[in-house]
């Protein structure tokens, strides 16, 4: 369940980007492509919904490595929250960075 919340966590996060810059790398890539507000619109609030999405993924990773820690628990519940609570997404990847640490410690 882990490796599926990570999995789905970084997939969602590489697709958001590229959703992200699909309209400027295309302007900058061909000469005979004429700028689009709409497709500019289109593509960044794509991305912004694939990155709502991303935090799906992060909750499921930290529930499924957070089975005894209530810590876990609560980064997961304001991850999925972030819709709500602005800090979600912030809690959630400074969870990440310290698990990770200790991780890399021990």
């Amino acid at each position: 369940m882990a490796l599926a919340g990570g999995l789905m966590f970084i997939t969602l996060v590489l697709a958001g980007a590229a959703v992200e810059i699909v309209h400027p790398a295309t302007l900058a890539r061909f000469e005979n492509f004429q700028a689009d507000a709409q497709l500019g619109f289109l593509s960044l609030a794509l991305s912004g919904w694939i990155y709502r999405f991303v935090l799906v993924g992060m909750t499921v990773l930290i529930a499924a490595t957070s089975l005894v820690v209530w810590a876990g628990f609560v980064a997961a519940l304001f991850a999925l929250l972030r819709f709500l609570i602005l800090l979600g997404g912030i809690l959630g990847l400074v969870w990440v960075l310290v698990v990770s640490a200790l991780m890399l410690m021990g």
